[in-house]
C-alpha cells in the first residue's frame, strides 16, 4: 500500500508543479510543496476502504487435465476399463468484496467444464464393453469425474467479521474443509507425497517450490501437501477471536461419507454413484452437528498450550427405515442382533502446543458411543422384516451402548535428532466417523478387521501401539527411519486388508468406478465381469454385520484390496474365519542425496528412495520379511525411487522406479468350473454366473513393477505445464486372471489469475 501512496503524492506533486508552470517557484515554495507531501499521502490513505487496498478482488485458477489408460495386454477382467480417456477442466474463482475495514464477504465459484466427445456408431463402446456406455466415448460417468476436480472449498459463500476482541468467519456451501481434533474431525495423511503425483490441490507455486517442498528437502508436516481437513456441505461458524483468548466452531451439516440410516455395509444413495453430495443436490435424512470450544495461551511450564473440548454427532431421520431402498437391502442388525437405525456420537477433550520450543506435544482422549433405535427384535422371522406394520409395532426402543475409549498421543522433539513419537490406544467399539481412524472414506464401519501398515499408514477401532520417527537431516541429503509396532487390543476375525502403495492411485482412476471424494466399496461396480478374481473374504448376509467379502475397494487416494487366511478349503467355502489378537510391524526409510557437486554444477540433481516393509502376524515380530515366518499371516514390500532433477530454474523433471510385493501363504480362490484362462468370449461367464464354482488354494504371490517419467514446466509467470507417464505391470503367481500391463499418462497446465 505504502508505494501506491507514494505514487499517489508524487502524481500530486507533478500536478501542482505543472500549475505553477507559469510562474517560476521560489525555493520557499518548493520547500512547503516538499513539506505537504506526507500530509498528502495520509489523505490519500485514509480514503481506501478494504483488504489489500481494493474493496472488490479476484482471484482464481484455471486447471485442464487430460489422462488416459490403456490396458494393452490383460485378460478378461479389465475389459470393460481397457482404455479410458478423460479430458477434465474446471475455473475456481474467488470473490472478495470488503464495504468495510471490519467486514469481509466472499464467494468461491467452482465451474468445472469437459471437452468429452460423443458417438452414434460402434466406436461408442469401443474397445470398452460395458452395458452401460451408451453412446458417450469418454467420462464414463460425469458426476463420477468431474466434480471434486480440485481440493478447494466449492459453490461458497461467506463473510467475515473483525472487532478488537471479536472476529468470526461464517461459511455456506457445498463444500467446506475443516478440522477440529485428531479424534473427531480429522484426516490423516500417513504417505509420502511423491513428485510422481501432482496432486489435484497443488496450489500456487512456481517449480523449483514445488520439487523442493517434495523431494529435494521434502516439507514432512504441515501444509497443503498433509491435509488434515474434512470436506462437508452445509453452514460452519468459526469464532476465531473471543475475549480470554477463547475460539469456538459449530457446524450442521448433512451425513456426507456415511451410509444412511445404518452401518456396516448398507448403502441408501439409490444405486448412484458419483459425488452429488459435494454439490447438494442430495437429500441425506439426517444431520451432522459439530461443535468445538478452545482457549489458547494457557500458561504451562513457561508454555503456551491450547485446551479444547470437541463433540461430533450424526443423527438420523427415523422415518426411512419405511423407504424402499432401506427394505431392498439385506438386512443389517446392531451389535445384538436388531434391525434398527443407529446415531453416532463422539466427544474428545484435546490439549497440544509447545512446552518448550523445540518439544511440541499433542494428546486427544476421546468417548465413542451410539444410539440404535430398533424397528425390529432378531427373534423375529426375516421373512417379516419387509412388514412396515411390523417396524411401527416396535418403533422407538432405543439403546445406548456402552461408551467406548480412544486415545492419541503424539510428540516431537527437536533437541538433538528430530524424533517424533505417535502412540495410540482405541477400544474395539470405537467409532468416529470423522477422525483419523476413519481415513480417505475407506470405512471401517467398526468392521472386525487388520491392516498391512496398521497404525503406521492406517488407525482403526481394536488397536494399540506406537511409531517412532526419527528425521535427521544433513546439508546434501536426508536419512528418515520409521518404526512402528501395532497389536490389537483384544482378539478379532482375521479378515486383512492392504493397500496397493506403488500403483493404486492409478489403477483406482483408471476405473469406470472411480471418484475423487466419495468412494464405492467396491470398485468392481459398473464392471460386469468384476476387476480382477479376488481371494476369498469374509461373508456379506442377513447373518453378518458387515460387509467384508474379498476384493478390491477405492477410498479418496487410495485402492485397498483384503482376505482371510483361513487354514482349509472347507473353512473357506463355509466361511469359518480364524481369530487372532494380531500384531504388524512396518520399517520405512526415505532417502536422499544431492549429487549435483558431483557435476560441478549448482542445479540439484536429486536422488531419492522410499522403502517400506509391512508384516502381519498372530504373534509379535520385530519385522515382517517372509511369509513363511512363524505365525506370519502376510508380507508387504514397497519400494519407489525418483531421481529429480533442475535442468533450468522453470523446468524440472522427475523419474519413477518401484515395485511392490504382496505374498501371504493362506489365501484362497472362487473358481468356475469349464473355464479357460484368459478367455474373452462372452462364454465364460455363462458357468460362472450360475454359481458352478469351487474353491481352491492360491496363495498371494503378487508382484507389481513401475517406470515412469514427467516433468513440470512454468512456461509463463503464473502458468505451468505437467506431465507424467507410468508404465505399470501386475504379475499373480497362482492367478494369472490378474495379469496386465498398462500405460498411463497424465497431463495438466494450470493458470493462476
Amino acid at each position: 500500500m505504502h508505494k501506491y501512496m507514494k505514487s499517489f503524492s508524487l502524481i500530486a506533486f507533478g500536478l501542482a508543479a505543472s500549475a505553477a508552470w507559469a510562474a517560476p517557484m521560489t525555493a520557499a515554495e518548493l520547500d512547503s510543496l516538499n513539506e505537504k507531501l506526507d500530509s498528502l499521502e495520509a489523505y490519500a490513505g485514509s480514503t481506501v476502504v478494504g483488504k489489500d487496498d481494493n474493496p472488490v478482488a479476484v482471484s482464481g485458477d484455471i486447471a485442464i487435465r487430460f489422462k488416459n489408460f490403456d490396458y494393452y495386454e490383460d485378460s478378461y477382467l479389465q475389459a470393460d476399463d481397457r482404455v479410458r480417456t478423460k479430458v477434465e477442466a474446471a475455473a475456481t474463482v474467488g470473490v472478495v468484496v470488503s464495504p468495510a475495514s471490519y467486514l469481509t464477504v466472499f464467494t468461491n465459484l467452482y465451474l468445472p467444464f469437459d471437452f468429452s466427445g460423443y458417438f452414434e456408431n460402434s466406436n461408442a463402446s469401443s474397445p470398452n464393453d460395458g452395458p452401460f456406455n451408451n453412446s458417450e466415448r469418454v467420462l464414463y460417468l460425469h458426476s463420477s469425474d468431474y466434480y471434486g476436480l480440485r481440493i478447494s472449498e466449492n459453490m461458497l459463500a461467506g463473510v467475515d467479521m473483525r472487532t478488537g476482541n471479536f472476529g468470526a468467519t461464517l461459511l455456506a456451501g457445498g463444500v467446506i474443509w475443516k478440522s477440529a481434533s485428531p479424534l473427531t474431525m480429522w484426516e490423516r495423511e500417513t504417505s509420502p507425497r511423491f513428485l510422481s503425483q501432482y496432486e489435484l490441490f497443488e496450489d500456487e507455486k512456481v517449480v523449483s517450490t514445488y520439487y523442493k517442498e517434495k523431494g529435494f528437502k521434502p516439507v514432512k508436516e504441515g501444509g497443503r501437501a498433509f491435509w488434515t481437513n474434512r470436506s462437508f456441505g452445509g453452514l460452519f461458524l468459526d469464532v476465531h477471536t473471543l475475549p480470554w483468548n477463547l475460539k469456538a466452531q459449530a457446524m450442521l451439516s448433512q451425513p456426507m461419507d456415511m451410509d444412511i440410516g445404518a452401518r456396516d455395509g448398507l448403502r441408501m444413495l439409490g444405486s448412484q454413484i458419483g459425488e452429488l453430495e459435494m454439490v447438494g443436490t442430495y437429500d441425506f435424512r439426517g444431520q451432522v452437528v459439530h461443535g468445538r470450544l478452545a482457549k489458547e495461551k494457557i500458561k504451562f511450564l513457561d508454555a503456551d498450550m491450547t485446551l479444547g473440548g470437541n463433540y461430533m454427532g450424526v443423527i438420523y431421520e427415523k422415518d426411512q427405515i419405511y423407504e424402499p431402498d432401506y427394505q431392498a437391502k439385506p438386512v443389517v442388525t446392531d451389535r445384538q442382533g436388531n434391525v434398527g437405525i443407529s446415531d453416532y456420537h463422539v466427544a474428545s477433550v484435546d490439549i497440544k502446543g509447545n512446552l518448550t520450543p523445540k518439544f511440541y506435544l499433542m494428546m486427544d482422549v476421546a468417548l465413542s458411543w451410539d444410539d440404535s433405535t430398533v424397528f425390529k427384535d432378531a427373534t423375529e422371522p426375516l421373512s417379516e422384516v419387509g412388514s412396515k406394520q411390523k417396524y411401527e409395532k416396535e418403533y422407538s426402543r432405543t439403546n445406548t451402548s456402552k461408551p467406548a475409549l480412544g486415545m492419541y498421543v503424539k510428540a516431537q522433539d527437536k533437541h538433538l535428532i528430530p524424533i517424533t513419537m505417535e502412540a495410540v490406544y482405541f477400544e474395539k467399539d470405537f467409532f468416529s466417523p470423522y477422525g483419523m481412524t476413519d481415513p480417505s472414506r475407506f470405512r471401517s464401519w467398526r468392521q472386525d478387521e487388520w491392516y498391512a501398515g496398521a497404525g503406521t499408514f492406517r488407525y482403526g477401532p481394536n488397536m494399540m501401539g506406537a511409531n517412532f520417527k526419527f528425521e535427521p537431516d544433513f546439508s546434501r541429503g536426508r536419512t528418515h527411519v520409521q518404526y512402528g509396532v501395532h497389536k490389537q487390543v483384544e482378539k478379532g476375525e482375521d479378515v486383512i486388508n492392504y493397500k496397493y502403495n506403488l500403483n493404486g492411485r492409478a489403477m483406482w482412476e483408471s476405473t469406470n468406478s472411480w471418484t475423487r471424494h466419495k468412494s464405492l466399496f467396491n470398485s468392481d461396480s459398473g464392471n460386469v465381469r468384476g476387476r480382477q478374481l479376488s481371494r476369498v473374504g469374509g461373508a456379506y448376509g442377513q447373518s453378518r454385520l458387515v460387509h467384508q467379502e474379498g476384493g478390491v475397494r477405492g477410498g479418496t487416494w487410495e485402492l485397498w484390496d483384503s482376505f482371510v487366511p483361513y487354514e482349509t478349503v472347507e473353512d473357506a467355502r463355509n466361511v469359518n474365519i480364524p481369530r487372532h489378537e494380531k500384531w504388524n510391524s512396518t520399517l520405512a526409510l526415505d532417502l536422499g542425496y544431492d549429487i549435483g557437486h558431483w557435476f560441478n554444477t549448482d542445479r540439484n540433481i536429486m536422488l531419492q528412495l522410499y522403502s517400506a516393509l509391512s508384516g502381519v502376524s498372530t504373534t509379535f515380530s520385530p519385522l515382517g520379511y517372509s511369509e513363511e515366518q512363524d505365525d506370519m499371516i502376510m508380507i508387504d514390500w514397497y519400494v519407489q525411487s525418483e531421481p529429480a532433477v533442475a535442468i533450468t530454474p522453470t523446468l524440472h523433471a522427475v523419474l519413477t522406479l518401484g515395485f511392490e510385493i504382496f505374498r501371504a501363504q493362506d489365501a484362497y480362490i472362487q473358481r468356475s468350473f469349464n473355464s479357460g484362462l484368459n478367455s474373452t468370449s462372452g462364454a465364460y461367464a455363462a458357468p460362472y454366473m450360475k454359481g458352478g464354482t469351487y474353491y481352491e488354494k492360491a496363495p498371494l504371490n503378487v508382484l507389481q513393477t513401475a517406470i515412469g517419467i514427467g516433468f513440470d514446466w512454468d512456461f509463463a509467470d503464473r502458468a505451468g505445464i505437467h506431465f507424467r507417464y507410468r508404465w505399470m505391470t501386475n504379475s499373480d503367481e497362482t492367478a494369472p486372471e490378474n495379469d496386465w500391463k498398462a500405460h498411463y499418462v497424465q497431463a495438466e497446465t494450470k493458470i493462476w489469475f
